[in-house]
């Protein structure tokens, strides 16, 4: 199959959505599949052999947000970021003789359906949040075939668009994620006290990820660090709470941390930490520390329970609420025989979202739109 995979941010930033895509145009290739990439010009990445990637110019939201009655228009912003980089990537779209266009935000509805009726391609939209928009709903009914990262995703579109897409959980690389010795040195390079335990945040430090939450509930885990390996908008606000509790000393913020890494830094802490209140649809960071035998205390939100099996692999908590999170993070600490159980379960369990299962579920659904035409033709040079 020709597959694009278009998205603007995937070649502009680094988050769950962009990591989705690298790995799938990789996990694609390696199955024969000829994909390109397409993107917004920023940051260059090394992409995987057969995958081709393209950039193009575009308008950041920033600047539509500096009109007034856009300040607030945070969808309506993202809409016009989106079609500026359109308007140079169609006849690039339009001209690959695509099979598969594959989107991951429904933002990029318009120009996709326009280069299928110009191309023949079929869409496909990846519902990965909820981001709508005024008129999403007559494109989005348009699409050739939906996939959702959760059931709890695919629940939300289906309010929204009235149909459900087919759940296609983001995938891992067990390869990279895996069980690993600890680091000896992992305390002693960053000056922790060796016998104090260790919580770890891994995302972007977004007001809704609830590091907050994380942050104030350490008063109630006895010599607890939380170590948070991420960056973003919210990070003074959280080391500015830290100081005012008189917690900079407990809370430590590591700043962005590549992924080749992440395996070293799950297999030197206790317990990952996964607090968000809002817009989580998946968790692909609960899923990797689980595939390296981490527990997880996850927020009981969004696709959190159906990333992490309560009881076995971890614990789900209230969103929100510190003296829960701090409760049953202190029952695990506690209790290192549980937690060395659930050490043994989590990378079983987190092989559902290798991958190789994932790549096989999207390929089902590329085929299920190619075919019906497939089987069309044949009847024709039959006839």
């Amino acid at each position: 199959m020709r597959i694009a995979l278009y998205n603007l941010t995937t070649t502009t930033k680094i988050g769950g959505v962009e990591s989705f895509v690298w790995d799938l145009a990789r996990e694609l290739a390696q199955r024969g599949h000829a994909v390109d990439i397409f993107g917004g010009v920023g940051q260059r990445r090394e992409p995987a052999p057969g995958v081709r990637v393209f950039t193009f110019p575009f308008v950041s939201r920033r600047f539509w947000q500096s009109f007034p009655f856009l300040r607030r228009a945070y969808a309506e912003a993202k809409l016009l970021e989106r079609l500026t980089m359109a308007i140079p990537a169609l006849p690039t779209l339009i001209r690959g003789h695509y099979q598969i266009i594959h989107l991951q935000k429904p933002y990029d509805l318009a120009p996709a359906l326009l280069a299928r009726r110009l191309s023949g391609a079929k869409v496909i939209l990846g519902c990965h949040g909820e981001d709508f928009y005024r008129g999403d709903r007559w494109l989005a009914g348009r699409v050739d075939a939906a996939v959702s990262c959760s059931r709890f995703n695919a629940q939300t579109v289906a309010r929204r668009y009235g149909f459900t897409p087919t759940v296609v959980f983001n995938g891992i690389d067990t390869g990279m994620f895996q069980p690993q010795p600890p680091d000896s040195t992992f305390r002693e390079r960053l000056g922790l006290p060796a016998d104090a335990p260790l919580l770890l945040f891994v995302g972007r430090l977004q007001p809704w990820k609830g590091v907050e939450t994380a942050i104030r509930a350490l008063p109630h885990i006895p010599r607890a660090i939380l170590l948070i390996a991420g960056d973003g908008e919210d990070r003074s606000r959280l080391a500015a709470i830290a100081a005012e509790l008189g917690l900079s000393a407990r809370v430590r913020f590591l700043g962005s941390v590549p992924r080749w890494q992440l395996p070293g830094l799950y297999a030197s802490v206790d317990l990952l930490v996964a607090t968000s209140y809002a817009s989580e649809t998946f968790g692909i960071g609960p899923v990797e520390a689980q595939a390296c035998g981490l527990p997880v205390v996850a927020t009981r939100f969004g696709g959190f329970p159906e990333v992490v099996a309560d009881g076995q692999t971890g614990l789900l908590v209230p969103p929100r609420d510190p003296v829960a999170l701090a409760a049953a993070i202190n029952t695990l600490l506690a209790d290192p025989n549980r937690r060395a159980a659930m050490a043994a379960a989590a990378p079983v369990w987190a092989a559902q979202f290798a991958w190789p299962a994932v790549v096989d579920r999207i390929e089902a659904v590329y085929r299920s739109v190619l075919e019906p035409v497939s089987a069309f033709a044949a009847n024709e040079r039959g006839s």
